[in-house]
């Protein structure tokens, strides 16, 4: 059998995939156990399976969006919590290069966490960038829900919110929470960008 040649920027995104799995991994364990949870506890407050939570602490399977938000909302975290893996002390300043990235495996969606971590202000600023046909579901936040409001920058999206839908095009904002199921959707053959702003410890009446 030939060798089989890998570029350096191949090898580089594979290693810092790894690395990022393996971080993401350490980072849910580490809050499960604080919460004081079980595998099987977590398995069942979120819906996914013990097998499968094992292997994304063990940085086995890299997660994706839908699974990861099924676990964040089970240990009342956002996916920045675990996404952005913020353990420093508040900063007011994050320069771009210093802005964790993610993309999810499934979609291909990429979020860029773009506000200083745990900023003194308990507003979150997230960079999506979501690729042409991608649709990317999160499930209903049962206990400690947040509103979000999504600014379009580039493209259109489809936000579905139970049964409603909402199309959002370049300048669109839209105001929203995390209480009933969301599914982000680019119908469109082009990428769509936007920002999700976010304030913690907020309540929210029904849209």
């Amino acid at each position: 059998m030939g060798a089989v040649l890998v570029s350096g920027n191949v090898w580089m995104k594979t290693m810092d995939q790894q690395k990022l799995d393996r971080a993401i991994g350490r980072r849910l364990k580490t809050l499960r156990t604080q919460a004081g949870m079980t595998l099987n506890e977590l398995a069942a407050r979120s819906g996914v399976s013990r097998a499968m939570i094992g292997r994304v602490e063990r940085a086995q399977s890299s997660a994706t969006a839908a699974l990861l938000n099924k676990l964040c909302a089970a240990l009342d975290v956002t996916l920045s919590d675990v996404v952005a893996l913020a353990e420093k002390p508040p900063e007011r300043l994050v320069r771009l290069a210093d802005q964790p990235h993610w993309r999810d495996p499934d979609s291909g969606y990429r979020r860029r966490h773009a506000s200083p971590p745990d900023a003194a202000s308990g507003i979150e600023i997230i960079v999506v960038d979501l690729p042409a046909g991608a649709r990317v579901s999160y499930s209903p936040w049962g206990r400690n829900a947040f509103t979000q409001q999504l600014l379009m920058l580039e493209g259109a999206v489809c936000v579905h919110i139970d049964a409603k839908t909402v199309r959002l095009r370049d300048g669109d904002c839209l105001d929203f929470d995390v209480m009933r199921a969301v599914t982000f959707e680019n119908e469109t053959r082009q990428d769509a960008r936007y920002v999700i702003i976010t304030r913690r410890g907020t309540s929210y009446g029904k849209m």
